[in-house]
């Protein structure tokens, strides 16, 4: 055998050799996909399967029938009543539930001020639900009690007369000086003008206006007011402070309402009343109970400006 013969297999041998490593490679790529996917299928497989009363997942959570009956009872029972609507409650679980998750991504369940308000959502609950507490094992209160206590608390029921008044105020001793000023009125000045620029009222700011004021509010004005019409101005007349002349610009009479209305907001506000006081006593017996102590020493060591 010559040598060129002997080249001419070498090669042969060598195309062969690599032809039988690439089937090899080629079977071996086949293979390898074949097995992750059946690792992917037996790690899937291994995952627990769900609660029996598990609705839906979101996450690493569940919604249960538990969640799904508190939902409900929070939205409206009738929901129940359709598929539509019991997948609207189901939903609803669900997005609770991603709050709950981002908020805590996002960091908000250790805000300072977030965890403020909710810890005063959740103080004022509590307290209200002993002040409910608490009415239900008080003393029911009579139709005839919340219509005498109605009569004699009339006007803090229902809005009373009211009076819009100005006025123009000089002392005791400037009767000529306020006489004088009433004539200028009277001629057609202005009285907002000579209020702002003579009175020596605390209102001369504002024109001399004293906004709104009922029966019981400084009644030596308002009875002379009650007695005028609108748009009218008063002759001077002597007040304790000083004297005075006021101008009405309107009067609206007190809004009546039903005695039957006026026994229904007496008797919630005297249960009210009432819930305010066992509430202190039930605060005074446990602060006795717990031996509550306030150390006066550190108190008075606090700062005086605000943080």
């Amino acid at each position: 055998m010559n040598l060129s013969h002997v080249f001419v297999m070498a090669i042969i041998a060598a195309f062969a050799v690599g032809g039988c490593d690439s089937s090899k490679q080629v079977q071996q790529q086949k293979k390898e996909p074949e097995k992750a996917t059946r690792e992917v299928v037996k790690v899937k497989a291994e995952e627990p399967p769900p609660p029996d009363d598990a609705l839906a997942k979101v996450g690493d959570r569940y919604v249960r029938v538990t969640d799904y009956e508190k939902q409900l009872a929070r939205l409206s029972p009738k929901l129940a009543e359709s598929e539509s609507g019991r997948k609207y409650v189901i939903n609803q679980a669900i997005e609770s539930i991603l709050l709950e998750k981002e908020a805590e991504a996002r960091g908000l369940t250790k805000d300072p001020v977030i965890t403020a308000k909710v810890e005063d959502f959740a103080r004022n609950l509590y307290r209200n639900s002993l002040l409910q507490s608490l009415k239900q094992g008080q003393i029911p209160i009579t139709d005839e009690e919340a219509k005498k206590y109605f009569l004699d608390h009339e006007e803090e029921f229902i809005q009373p007369d009211r009076v819009h008044v100005s006025l123009i105020e000089l002392g005791a001793d400037r009767e000529k000086e306020l006489n004088s000023l009433y004539k200028q009125l009277k001629a057609g000045k202005d009285f907002a003008d000579l209020a702002g620029s003579a009175s020596k009222h605390i209102s001369a700011s504002r024109g001399g206006d004293l906004g709104f004021l009922t029966r019981r509010q400084s009644k030596a004005i308002t009875d002379v007011a009650f007695s005028m019409k609108p748009g009218e101005i008063s002759k001077p007349f002597k007040t304790p402070s000083g004297w005075t002349i006021i101008k009405v610009h309107e009067i609206i009479k007190k809004q009546e309402i039903p005695v039957a209305e006026g026994i229904k907001r007496a008797k919630a506000r005297m249960e009210a009343i009432e819930a305010a006081k066992s509430f202190d006593a039930l605060m005074k017996n446990l602060r006795a109970k717990n031996k509550v102590a306030v150390y006066e020493d550190k108190v008075k060591q606090l700062r005086k400006e605000t943080p």
